[in-house]
C-alpha cells in the first residue's frame, strides 16, 4: 500500500464512521476504484484509530458512566448492543453475500430515506432514553451491517422517530459506536491471531500514517457533527447519500 493511500483511507474512514453517510459503503466504493489493498490488519488499525477519537472526545460522557457502572444510561447501551450482534451473527450465518458490497446502492438508498424520514417526520410527543428506545436504535443499528448504510444515521434516525432529541440521540449514538467499534476490531483481529502475520509484512509507514488521519478526522468528524446536529438539517446528508446510490448504481 501506498503512503497517499493509507492517508486517504484513514481520512475517509476517520469522517464517515461518524458523519451518517457509512463509512464501509465509502471505503467499497475507494476499494472498487483501485485505492489501497484488503489488509485485516490496516483494517484493525482503523477502527482503533477512530475508537481513540470517540474516546476522547466523548469522555465527558462515558468516564462518569465507567465511575458509576449502574446507571440506566449503561443498561441502555448494552441493550442496544444485543440486537445488533444478533443481526451480525445471523447475516454472516445466512447471507453472508450481504457484507459484500452486492447491495452497496442499496444500502446508500436506505440511509438516504432514514435521514430524510428523522428529518421530516416530527412528533410532539417528546421522550428520552429508555429500555424500548434503546433496544429499537439496536435494532436500526443493525441493519447498518449492510455495507452503505450508515450506523450513527440509523440510530439517530430509530431515536429521532420515536421522539428522542437529535442531540441526545448523537450523543447516544456514539456511546453506542464504543462497543461496536471494539468489538469489529476484535472480530477482524482473531484471523490474524490464528495466522502467521507479524509487523515486518505490514506497510509500516502507510499504516501509521493511515491510523493517525483517522484518528484526527474522526475527532473532527465527531466534533462538528454534536455542533450541527441540533441546529442544522439532516437532508444534505440525505441528498449526498441518494447521490452516492445512483452513482454506485451505474458504476458497479
Amino acid at each position: 500500500m501506498k503512503i497517499w493511500e493509507g492517508i486517504i483511507l484513514g481520512l475517509v474512514q476517520g469522517l464517515t464512521e461518524f458523519l451518517p453517510v457509512s463509512s464501509s459503503g465509502h471505503l467499497f466504493l475507494l476499494e472498487k476504484l483501485g485505492v489501497g489493498n484488503e489488509s485485516l490488519f490496516f483494517n484493525v488499525c482503523m477502527h482503533l484509530g477512530t475508537l481513540l477519537s470517540v474516546l476522547i472526545v466523548m469522555r465527558k460522557k462515558w468516564l462518569p458512566l465507567v465511575r458509576k457502572p449502574l446507571q440506566k444510561t449503561n443498561l441502555c447501551v448494552l441493550l442496544s448492543c444485543l440486537p445488533t450482534v444478533g443481526f451480525a451473527l445471523l447475516t454472516k450465518a445466512l447471507a453472508p453475500t450481504l457484507l459484500e458490497g452486492q447491495f452497496l446502492a442499496l444500502g446508500f438508498m436506505i440511509t438516504a430515506v432514514f435521514l430524510f424520514c428523522a428529518e421530516k417526520l416530527h412528533f410532539d410527543r417528546k421522550r428520552t432514553l429508555s429500555v424500548k428506545t434503546s433496544i429499537l436504535s439496536g435494532v436500526f443499528q443493525g441493519i447498518a451491517v449492510l455495507p452503505g448504510v450508515s450506523r450513527s444515521g440509523a440510530t439517530i434516525t430509530a431515536l429521532s422517530l420515536v421522539g428522542v432529541d437529535k442531540k441526545e440521540s448523537a450523543d447516544f449514538s456514539f456511546l453506542m459506536s464504543i462497543p461496536v467499534i471494539l468489538g469489529s476490531a476484535i472480530l477482524e483481529i482473531m484471523p490474524l491471531i490464528s495466522g502467521d502475520f507479524t509487523l515486518a509484512t505490514a506497510d509500516v509507514l502507510p499504516l501509521i500514517l493511515g491510523t493517525v488521519t483517522a484518528f484526527v478526522s474522526g475527532c473532527f468528524a465527531i466534533k462538528f457533527f454534536l455542533k450541527i446536529v441540533s441546529t442544522k438539517s439532516l437532508l444534505p446528508f440525505s441528498i449526498y447519500t441518494f447521490l452516492l446510490s445512483i452513482v454506485s448504481m451505474c458504476a458497479l
